[in-house]
């Protein structure tokens, strides 16, 4: 068998297996594909934790966990509705310190799990203390 063959025939059987999943378990297959392919396109390597994070949008407040994080962004697990484009006010604390660290930021993509959150208005200060907390970790 070719390597033409074997791709395509690996392509047919994955074709196969998705058209006989549910449409639940297809949905969460392409979420999944699509997080795989922007992992590949992240200018920065986001790093797992559990950080608590207050944040708020629209006049309401909020509290949930930071799931991972990078220099450039967090992704944040919520059950919460939130439209892309939205800009929120983050709150949380950096390991090791009193003060709390608070950063703008835009939320870039929506889950069933929770919300993709970029940065904003990033200073070198703010820049410098995220980099050296996603290195630490």
């Amino acid at each position: 068998m070719s390597t033409s063959d074997n791709e395509t025939s690996v392509f047919d059987q994955l074709v196969g297996i998705i058209k006989n999943i549910s449409k639940d378990k297809q949905l969460k297959l392409l979420e999944l594909l699509k997080q795989w392919d922007e992992n590949g396109e992240r200018s920065h390597h986001r790093k797992p934790c559990l950080i608590t994070v207050d944040y708020s949008s629209q006049d309401r407040f909020f509290r949930d966990f930071i799931q991972d994080i990078s220099a450039a962004g967090i992704f944040i697990e919520t059950r919460e509705l939130f439209n892309e484009g939205l800009d929120i006010g983050l709150t949380f604390s950096i390991p090791n310190s009193q003060i709390p660290f608070r950063i703008l930021g835009e939320i870039v993509r929506t889950t069933s799990r929770g919300v993709a959150v970029k940065f904003k208005n990033v200073t070198t200060y703010q820049q410098e203390i995220l980099s050296s907390l996603v290195k630490k970790m």
